[in-house]
């Protein structure tokens, strides 16, 4: 199903090409050759951004909740958090090879090449390709070149009737050099163990359920790269200038959890599934050949995907106030820490 709505984009993306030879005269030739172009393009921008994507889901759905207990009808459980993604070397590069490509080759002879992913570093690769007979050129993408990702945000819980609390979480912008991200949501949680509680046994273990949306902008901004032809005739100009991608990041987090106090402690853990929307826009230097890669990106806008993630966690009360740890675990491990204060 997704090859058929892949092949579907890049026809109407096709016939985009097909009036712009109309309009200036370009052979059918032309058409077929910029049409593989952008397919080329989008396969190494979903492997550049993926990563990328992947870690703002972890950090987006990371410490919606301390504990599976209510914070008590009315009460209020507000927070600063401090939250750091390390980045594992396997997300900094990804592969490709000749035989993945339908125009481009790699500079240099090589079948295959690792490059950098958003998260990764510099780069020398270049690929090849040919627009009707006419040498061009492009080098890879670079990423932003760092071992961790942190931001730091607050968040506040309430209570409602029925065991049930509402949480809502704002980050500020976060800047990496010249690329910044944002994270927004807000949760609900609802605690099961009140149906079957004991009178009299308030330390018992808790079992709650919990639902949270978290919007995630993520801009990369990067020095600029051009398509354009390998050995330039003064005057010319490039096929396209690239100098950003934008990724917009809707993210949905259903999890089990529970938890357990043992005097001032109080340790938790939780199985999630996250299902994730991204969108993805290239940006540059305003032109056609921009806005046909972006049409052309829009294949990457229907790959919802489905995750997993666990996490564990201890809180330390004293008095009205708690510090709280936790690690997600999955395909990346995420990290807070936070300090609580309950009115």
């Amino acid at each position: 199903m997704q090859t058929l709505m892949l092949k579907n984009r890049f026809k109407k993306v096709g016939f985009g090409f097909a009036f712009l030879c109309g309009s200036f005269g370009f052979s059918q030739s032309f058409n077929q050759d910029a049409s593989a172009v952008l397919s080329d393009v989008v396969l190494l921008s979903k492997g550049f951004v993926s990563s990328a994507a992947d870690a703002s889901v972890y950090q987006s759905s990371s410490a919606w909740y301390s504990s599976a207990k209510s914070v008590g009808k009315f009460k209020v459980d507000f927070s600063i958090h401090a939250n750091v993604l390390p980045i594992p070397k396997s997300q900094k590069n990804f592969e490709v090879s000749n035989t993945d490509f339908q125009s481009m080759e790699i500079r240099g002879g090589a079948q295959s090449v690792s490059v950098p992913t958003a998260l990764g570093g510099d780069t020398n690769a270049f690929f090849d390709f040919k627009i009707v007979g006419q040498d061009y050129e492009m080098q890879a993408f670079e990423g932003v070149d760092e071992s961790f990702l942190a931001h730091p945000y607050v968040q506040a819980s309430v209570g409602l009737w029925a065991a049930t609390d509402i949480s809502f979480r704002y980050s500020p912008k976060v800047k990496i050099d010249v690329s910044d991200y944002q994270i927004l949501g807000g949760a609900i949680k609802h605690n099961l163990t009140q149906y079957t509680r004991k009178e009299g046994s308030e330390k018992s273990l808790e079992i709650a359920v919990l639902l949270s949306y978290s919007k995630f902008d993520l801009d990369l901004y990067f020095d600029e790269f051009k398509l354009e032809a390998t050995n330039p005739q003064p005057g010319s100009t490039p096929l396209a200038v690239v100098n950003s991608i934008i990724v917009d990041a809707n993210s949905w987090l259903f999890q089990f959890i529970a938890s357990k106090e043992y005097k001032k402690f109080e340790f938790s853990g939780s199985l999630g599934v996250t299902r994730n929307d991204f969108k993805y826009e290239l940006g540059g230097d305003e032109g056609l050949f921009l806005d046909l890669f972006n049409q052309a990106l829009t294949t990457l806008d229907e790959e919802n995907k489905i995750g997993f993630k666990g996490d564990v966690g201890v809180n330390y009360h004293f008095k009205k106030f708690y510090l709280s740890s936790m690690v997600s675990l999955g395909k990346f491990a995420n990290c807070n820490l936070a300090l609580h204060y309950k009115i």
